[in-house]
């Protein structure tokens, strides 16, 4: 839960400081995003965390998970002009043996 916290205070002072320009303060609505470089740049660096898989979502959003060494893990949705929001985040990520071929190729 700690970590959730982290994230989601991280991401809103992204955010804030991508909007700081701007002439009226707005109240946050839906989730929490930020830059896709920004995000990968700490989720890099704070978690360790590295993109693992990803997929086409309805309305053109990519889902992206992130797993860190330690178990972590972090589900972004990013848009087409490159806006990640966060959807979810953890710990306990046990990955699945690898088989040698997946059904989707």
């Amino acid at each position: 839960m700690r970590r959730i916290r982290t994230l989601l205070s991280l991401l809103l002072a992204l955010a804030t400081l991508s909007y700081a320009g701007t002439a009226q303060a707005q109240a946050p609505r839906g989730p929490p995003c930020a830059a896709r470089s920004e995000v990968v740049g700490h989720l890099r660096d704070i978690y360790g965390e590295h993109l693992v898989g990803n997929g086409l979502a309805e309305g053109g959003y990519m889902l992206e998970l992130f797993t860190g060494p330690a178990g972590s893990w972090t589900v972004f949705a990013t848009t087409p002009e490159g806006m990640s929001c966060l959807i979810s985040a953890g710990n306990s990520w046990e990955p699945l043996p690898r088989p040698d071929i997946f059904a989707g190729r």
